[in-house]
């Protein structure tokens, strides 16, 4: 999800000005709520990011101290 997480802003940001720029056209309750959920989507992907990075840094941390130790 990591790799989606530059998809999400761009949706996010054109939604956004799209549908609460104050312009009312046919679609802007869908441009609104596509906007939400892709303001979503962003927190999580972002959200994603952060937990695997320190999850990845942890098990290097302990795979050196493995080494360490066998040595």
């Amino acid at each position: 999800m990591k790799k989606y997480t530059i998809h999400f802003l761009i949706i996010t940001l054109i939604t956004f000005a799209l549908g609460f720029s104050g312009i009312e056209f046919i679609g802007a309750a869908v441009v609104r709520f596509i906007c939400l959920i892709s303001g979503i989507g962003l927190f999580l992907s972002c959200l994603d990011a952060v937990i695997l990075t320190k999850r990845k840094r942890k098990l290097k941390k302990n795979l050196k101290a493995e080494k360490v130790k066998n040595q």
